[in-house]
């Protein structure tokens, strides 16, 4: 892992505020994608889904209702569909195809194996327009977000993994369909909350790309596998002497100086994609209570120890001098990454859960409270669930964030569809589950892929200088010595079933170490409490299905 230093005076004028505005680009949008297609008309959300800019998905979502429009590079037939683990089956689909007289062959259909899809019963995608272009074949088509069909997949705020595929030449019939060969993939995306919306970027704007030397905002392609997260980070207490210093972000040899860098800006993982902030937020920059220098932290995972690797990954951010009416913020929340968090083998599902007490809040937070907007939730490979949960005198409210069906290669801001308020004395947990049944050791928690982490990003409004709130599990049902106990965990036999059974106990039970910070911006405070369950807990209310096969 690789820290540099970067000043934004180099970038723009000293005397001049600015804000981070409309758009935060991550690293992949810095890699030169093909020709993008003109959708026929204005969709708020886009992805490519396939490497080589050969299938384009644009859509809106209204109400219960969503429609998409893909632009395929192809006048043959178009598969396109939702799948619960982005195999092409089993799997909600579309076949569709542009016929010689130009009449649209379109079907709603779902698949059972390797074989054609089977038309359903009940026709729950609707087409709305089909024809081709230059490009190739445009479709436009609906369909409720929930259609009540047990051969459709609900759309929800969930991580769903669509899945395509094409062919160059349109079948005679649905029986007769030639296989699509190479020409399919899979992609996940989060259709409800993308941050990937086409909001305008401010004309007077500029564009500051933040990189590792020497300053080329354009990545490799081959470096995609070895990048596995960037921040960016305020740096309070460096100058202009330490513009340009590169050290190892965990060394004791690292100077304080550099150490007070931990209030993050932006956030970026494994597939995440740009994000747009709301028209009344931004970060600001050049002010007088607002940061001169940032650090750019990238870290990479390169399990096979690959040699000759030049990276130059970075982040691009649009700057406005139009201050917008909040400054924005971002806390970091959940399991203090460290090895305390233990996650044993063989566990299909293994929850870990953290707690940010109300003496946090209350303490951090403004009398007003803040608001927030957005959430970026990160764990690694084993992590199959996240849940943001928050609390208010006993009362659980809504969760801030949930994804059941989290991807480690599809990581990205999650946009509130209506902003969040937090109160002072509130509280929060976040709730990781992970399946660790192809493990033969216990996992513990850390910044390398080969950890794991458990973390909730929430960005929100006004600033304050509340950045964190992580707890510990201090397993004192084993001893009272955080340590004595610690050092017994690493001689349990996870092989044996009672054991995992009793830790996973021993883990709900445990007193919790939590630190946060707040109001002083470099003080913070430890607070000791068994994590405890919501007097009333939240309960998703449940759906009724009654009549409501079809589109209304």
């Amino acid at each position: 892992m690789v820290c540099n230093w970067f000043s934004l005076i180099f970038l723009f004028g000293l005397y001049q505020a600015y804000e981070c505005s409309d758009a935060i680009d991550s690293v992949q949008k810095l890699i030169p994608v093909h020709s993008k297609p003109v959708p026929t008309s204005v969709f708020q959300h886009e992805i490519q889904l396939d490497p080589d800019g050969n299938f384009w998905l644009f859509w809106n979502v209204s109400g219960t209702n969503i429609t998409f429009e893909t632009h395929v590079r192809t006048r043959g037939y178009v598969g396109f569909g939702l799948s619960q683990n982005g195999k092409m089956f089993p799997s909600d689909v579309i076949v569709s195809w542009i016929n010689s007289d130009g009449s649209v062959y379109f079907r709603d259909c779902h698949t059972v194996g390797n074989v054609v899809p089977k038309v359903d019963s009940n026709q729950n995608w609707y087409l709305i327009n089909g024809f081709e272009n230059d490009f190739g074949t445009v479709l436009t088509f609906s369909r409720k977000l929930d259609t009540c069909d047990e051969d459709d997949i609900v759309i929800n705020d969930d991580t769903i993994r669509t899945i395509y595929s094409y062919h160059e030449e349109d079948p005679i019939s649905m029986t007769e369909m030639q296989w699509h060969g190479e020409k399919r993939g899979a992609q996940s995306v989060m259709f409800l909350s993308s941050s990937k919306s086409l909001a305008s970027i401010p004309n007077n704007s500029i564009k500051v790309d933040i990189v590792t030397p020497p300053y080329e905002p354009l990545i490799q392609k081959e470096s995609l596998a070895f990048v596995h997260h960037i921040v960016i980070s305020k740096c309070p207490d460096t100058s202009d002497a330490d513009v340009g210093s590169t050290y190892d972000c965990f060394s004791t040899s690292t100077p304080d100086r550099f150490m007070t860098c931990s209030d993050p800006v932006v956030a970026w993982a494994v597939g995440g994609l740009a994000f747009n902030m709301p028209k009344h937020v931004g970060f600001a920059f050049g002010e007088a209570d607002s940061p001169k220098y940032v650090k750019l932290e990238i870290h990479y995972s390169n399990p096979s120890m690959k040699s000759g690797i030049v990276d130059r990954s970075g982040i691009r951010m649009f700057l406005s001098p139009d201050i917008r009416q909040y400054d924005a913020a971002g806390m970091t929340i959940g399991v203090n990454p460290n090895p305390t968090h233990i996650i044993p083998p063989y566990q299909k599902s293994f929850v870990s859960t953290s707690y940010c007490n109300p003496q946090c809040t209350e303490k951090g937070l403004p009398d007003t409270g803040i608001s927030i907007f957005g959430a970026f939730q990160h764990a690694h490979v084993l992590g199959r669930a996240i849940k943001t949960r928050h609390i208010r005198n006993g009362k659980e409210l809504p969760p801030i964030a949930e994804d059941k069906t989290y991807d480690f290669n599809y990581q990205d801001i999650r946009t509130l569809k209506e902003e969040r308020k937090v109160k002072r004395g509130d509280s929060f947990m976040v709730e990781c589950t992970y399946d660790s049944s192809k493990k033969n050791k216990s996992t513990t928690g850390g910044m390398s892929t080969g950890e794991e982490m458990c973390i909730s990003y929430i960005y929100y409004y006004p600033r304050t200088n509340m950045s964190f709130c992580l707890a510990s599990p201090l397993y004192d049902q084993i001893s009272k010595d955080s340590e004595k106990a610690f050092e017994q965990l690493k001689d349990w036999n996870w092989n044996d079933k009672h054991i995992r059974q009793q830790f996973q106990q021993l883990v709900n039970n445990s007193t919790y170490n939590t630190i946060c910070n707040g109001p002083i911006k470099l003080e913070s405070h430890s607070y000791k409490t068994v994590i405890p369950n919501p007097e009333y807990p939240y309960h998703k209310p449940s759906k009724s299905c009654k009549n409501s096969i079809g589109m209304n």
